[in-house]
């Protein structure tokens, strides 16, 4: 049954591909749901890294005389 997902190929070293050949035989999971899983994965740690930037930019801007206190916000 074809699939409506998206395709993409992409060529890998031999080393590569064996190491993610042992990790789905051991997931006990085909080697294109790893892949998609690990691809998947490493976006969401892209995003962590970029949302992470923001923050810390924020935070050394940060005007700490204009900071309620934990006990002053909950009166």
């Amino acid at each position: 049954m074809p699939t409506l997902k998206k395709r993409i190929q992409i060529p890998v070293e031999d080393k590569v591909y064996k190491e993610l050949e042992k990790l789905a035989s051991k997931r006990e999971i085909s080697m294109s749901s790893l892949a998609m899983s690990l691809v998947e994965e490493a976006l969401e740690l892209q995003e962590d890294i970029y949302f992470s930037r923001i923050a810390d930019e924020r935070l050394s801007k940060l005007d700490e005389s204009k900071l309620i206190s934990h006990k002053d916000a909950w009166k």
